[in-house]
């Protein structure tokens, strides 16, 4: 008894009865032609980018809004026209800053070149200290100090004073750095730098 025999379906042209084969057929859907719209989108957007121009143009001639546009965003591209090619981190920080963190920098220098900056706790006198000892120089407060630096620094005034174990001073124009030796050095210096006021 013959197994019968099953055979794949083969593609292609099918021969009728007629022994004359049926072209193959083909969907009759004719592709969507693509709708041009690059041009009307760039056209929006040229006159989206007009209106946009003219309504800045308006929000600043209010006279409310003029000191943004003098005190803020003039500036802020002044700043950067000036920092665009000065890439190194530490160059644009002075830029920026100024002496507000290169008297930070220099005090920092003189504990980390010994090896010490991270079990410091340094009592800084005030601006109004330096100025009376003829050394022009503005002190940021402590947590700037920090900000730049990593140092730890105190003020007089404040209640960790008496934890100092650094003393900073000034004797004829020159920075004097202190260890502090008895707790009556200390409490002195915290007394005398008192007097002078806090200036931010």
């Amino acid at each position: 008894m013959k197994k019968k025999q099953s055979r794949a379906a083969k593609t292609g042209p099918v021969k009728t009865s007629t022994g004359k084969a049926d072209p193959p057929q083909t969907s009759s859907a004719k592709p969507t032609p693509a709708v041009a719209t690059r041009s009307a989108f760039s056209f929006k957007g040229v006159i989206l980018f007009f209106i946009s121009i003219i309504v800045v143009f308006i929000f600043f001639g209010f006279e409310r809004n003029k000191s943004m546009l003098t005190d803020r965003i003039v500036p802020y591209w002044d700043d950067f026209q000036e920092q665009q090619d000065k890439t190194e981190l530490e160059e644009r920080k002075v830029n920026r800053y100024g002496y507000d963190y290169m008297f930070p920098k220099t005090v920092a220098n003189f504990f980390e070149k010994k090896g010490i900056a991270g079990k410091v706790l340094l009592l800084v006198p005030t601006t109004d200290y330096f100025k009376e000892h003829g050394v022009d120089i503005h002190v940021v407060e402590p947590s700037v100090f920090y900000y730049f630096t990593g140092l730890k620094t105190v003020w007089a005034h404040s209640p960790k004073a008496v934890n100092a174990n650094w003393i900073l001073t000034v004797d004829k124009g020159q920075l004097i750095f202190d260890s502090v030796t008895s707790k009556a050095m200390l409490m002195q210096k915290i007394d005398s730098f008192k007097k002078y006021k806090i200036d931010l």
